[in-house]
């Protein structure tokens, strides 16, 4: 068949369930009823002349020749998203889109040059750029700059992948806490804290959980609960009476409030590696992100001239 008999849309709707996994998580994304995906998936499968996808009581799997044309679909739309840049560039002034990932709550730390690059970033000339931010887990923004989602990330990340390019931007201090009635909390010996750590329970972030407590095993039963973010670990160590990692500028204000209590923060702390990333090819690197990137590393130089004054 033609290229051009393949209706974008269709194209559209086929990625959407592949990425998602399946006809029904892909309704949330593109927010359209699961006969209209079914439909729109049968028309393409017609003009095509092969089957996409099995459904069943397996669950959801692509054929072999959908996980072939997914890789092939998911190539096109980078290159159309490619071509709309390059397309809006050719403007005066700086335009197009700009793709960012975060991980949550990095708003209170002052040690992040994020804030200061956004204000740099923002007052550029002429700066007309559609921004969009993505708060994800590390996983998910590695996957999404692969794959062109996403034009740059910053988070916590763990082994390097092929393809990526890792900046190091700043450590983040995490310091261990419970809520203020959690046996713990009354503990003021560093030997009898070591002691009781290891038996209560914990809540871990998902991505981390041997940084955090290295004498973790895989199936440690003292692990109750697991999170993608700091936020949900807050409220288990508020309310479900959990001891747990905290990023210490996050945590202040309850520890400043007595609504949390840090366990010895000068026993029990770690550091977390805030790193930026981005696609190895420079070519992949439109206006936009240039200029945001040129704005990070200005704003760590002025930080860290700032630092040394200090």
């Amino acid at each position: 068949m033609h290229t051009t008999d393949i209706d974008l849309r269709l194209l559209r709707v086929f990625r959407a369930v592949a990425d998602s996994g399946g006809f029904t998580n892909a309704q949330a994304v593109l927010n359209v009823s699961p006969s209209t995906i079914s439909n729109h998936m049968a028309q393409l499968e017609s003009r095509l002349g092969f089957k996409l996808c099995e459904r069943g009581r397996a669950g959801f799997r692509l054929t072999e020749r959908g996980a072939a044309f997914h890789l092939q679909v998911q190539a096109f739309f980078q290159s159309l998203h490619a071509l709309e840049t390059q397309a809006l560039e050719l403007r005066e002034g700086l335009s197009g889109h700009l793709r960012l990932g975060l991980i949550d709550n990095m708003i209170t730390d002052e040690g992040s040059p994020l804030g200061p690059a956004l204000s740099r970033f923002f007052t550029y000339p002429e700066n007309s750029v559609h921004t969009s931010v993505s708060v994800l887990s590390p996983q998910e923004m590695e996957a999404q700059v692969l794959a062109g989602e996403l034009d740059a990330a910053i988070g916590i990340f763990g082994r390097p992948r092929s393809g990526l390019c890792y900046q190091k931007l700043y450590s983040e201090r995490d310091v261990l806490v419970c809520g203020p009635t959690h046996p713990l909390a009354r503990i003021s010996d560093a030997r009898a804290l070591c002691e009781q750590i290891p038996k209560a329970g914990k809540v871990v972030r998902t991505f981390m959980p041997q940084q955090e407590f290295p004498f973790l095993h895989a199936e440690d039963e003292t692990v109750t609960a697991s999170v993608t973010n700091v936020e949900a670990a807050a409220l288990l160590v508020l309310h479900g009476g959990l001891i747990g990692f905290l990023p210490h500028h996050y945590a202040a204000s309850w520890i400043e409030r007595g609504q949390m209590v840090a366990l010895l923060p000068k026993y029990f702390t770690r550091s977390s590696e805030i790193s930026l990333i981005t696609r190895e090819v420079p070519q992949y690197h439109n206006n936009a992100l240039q200029v945001f990137l040129d704005a990070v590393n200005e704003t760590q130089a002025a930080m860290c001239a700032e630092g040394q004054r200090s």
